[in-house]
């Protein structure tokens, strides 16, 4: 009997507990999920949280539940150390006590957080979207300022894809809340290169521009923050940015605290350093996939931090550790990129496929038919964790719910 403990709920580790489920010997393994959550949130949507549009009742799952339903066993604690020799796993649970967990195969899925690049300030005068509970904090601090009598300001720093779509979700839902006499928000989204999404085609960060000062948000290439105060922020050329609730949302790395944990092989990014087949360099009982994984291509290139990759690199782990232990090898992953959708506003989205191609760059296409496109994505997510039948319920509930409740936000 081996026990596989999987730390991290996120897309790839719930993925990943839930197809595993499926793929180990059944009755003869274990798998345990170490994730300090109750619910799971698709990361990619906590911009909405933050913005009060995300539907809670609809699109959450809680680990405990769905874990029983799916043969995984949800423990509620956050991974402090592994001691490699005894093969154990240390956490912390949620009351503070201290724990140890044995494990025969250990599998670290704890996502990445924003890179605030040692920025003086950004700690304590900015929100992050780095987890559910950041994300809610944020909405409470959001939803004061529209409370306000007169008009406010937002900072966001970085106009990648989670700037870019928290600065469109804030505005949609400024723009609709002045009907009701809600204050209107005058969002600041900045950017240190020399167009938005800066590693997406310039033809889709042509678009996107577009649709962002369409929607009235004011936004500022090449322009770095030297510091953040309570009040604002101050760029390198001493323009002064003030501002009512700030967030950071640029740079990806892995978490800081993870860097030197069970001696394990780490990049400058903080991130496990691992082989083609996702076992880690120093351990090959431990593995690593996601955006805390630095894993290498045939090319000599790296998986980007993407969610599509986190998202394949758990159903082929599922599959491929599966394998190994009924006796069959390990196997390589490859990561193939699809492209990336990116919504500006909850009715408009933009995207660029065919990446690799002879049409990158070109195959860039925009409007309420990408935005479903964008939706099914989080659908399809929501397939392999819940199975078609229920996504075809809550798809079925959430036109219901926008039917009787017409004027929600």
């Amino acid at each position: 009997m081996s026990r596989i403990v999987i730390v991290g709920g996120g897309a790839a580790g719930l993925e990943l507990s839930t197809l595993l489920g499926k793929t180990v010997r059944k009755k003869e393994d274990e798998i345990i999920l170490v994730e300090p959550e109750t619910h799971h949130y698709w990361k990619p949507r906590l911009h909405e949280i933050a913005a009060g549009t995300f539907d809670s009742d609809l699109d959450t799952v809680c680990y405990f539940t769905h874990g029983a339903r799916h043969g995984y066993q949800h423990y509620q604690a956050a991974m402090t150390d592994v001691d490699r020799e005894n093969k154990m796993l240390s956490v912390r649970r949620p009351d503070g006590t201290e724990a140890a967990i044995k494990y025969d195969y250990l599998i670290i899925a704890i996502g990445a957080v924003s890179n605030d690049f040692n920025t003086t300030g950004a700690k304590d005068h900015c929100l992050f979207l780095d987890s559910a509970s950041q994300a809610r904090q944020a909405w409470h601090q959001v939803s004061q300022i529209l409370r306000a009598s007169e008009d406010r300001s937002v900072n966001i720093v970085g106009a990648g894809a989670t700037g870019v779509e928290l600065a469109a979700e804030l505005a949609r839902v400024s723009q609709k809340l002045q009907r009701y006499n809600g204050a209107p928000l005058h969002i600041n989204l900045i950017e240190a290169a020399n167009r938005v999404l800066p590693n997406s085609p310039e033809k889709m960060s042509e678009k996107v521009l577009k649709e962002l000062e369409r929607n009235n948000v004011n936004v500022l290439l090449d322009t770095r923050i030297r510091e953040v105060t309570d009040k604002g922020m101050l760029t390198v050329d001493n323009r002064e940015l003030d501002a009512d609730v700030q967030f950071w949302a640029a740079g990806v790395k892995a978490p800081d605290w993870l860097n030197g944990i069970g001696g394990l092989s780490y990049n400058r990014m903080n991130q496990i350093q691992v082989n083609a087949n996702l076992t880690t360099t120093v351990d090959d009982s431990i593995f690593a996939l996601g955006d805390c994984a630095s894993i290498p291509q045939a090319d000599g290139s790296f998986v980007p931090p993407k969610a599509q990759a986190a998202n394949r690199a758990a159903v082929h782990l599922a599959k491929s550790l599966g394998g190994m232990l009924r006796g069959k090898p390990l196997t390589d992953f490859e990561f193939k990129d699809s492209g990336m959708v990116v919504a500006v506003g909850h009715h408009f989205a933009v995207g660029s496929f065919a990446p690799g191609s002879k049409m990158e760059g070109k195959m860039v296409l925009q409007g309420r038919l990408i935005r479903r496109l964008y939706d099914t994505i989080f659908r399809l997510h929501q397939r392999t964790v819940t199975g078609m039948f229920t996504v075809s319920r809550l798809m079925i509930a959430k036109r219901l719910k926008a039917v009787f409740k017409p004027n929600g936000i």
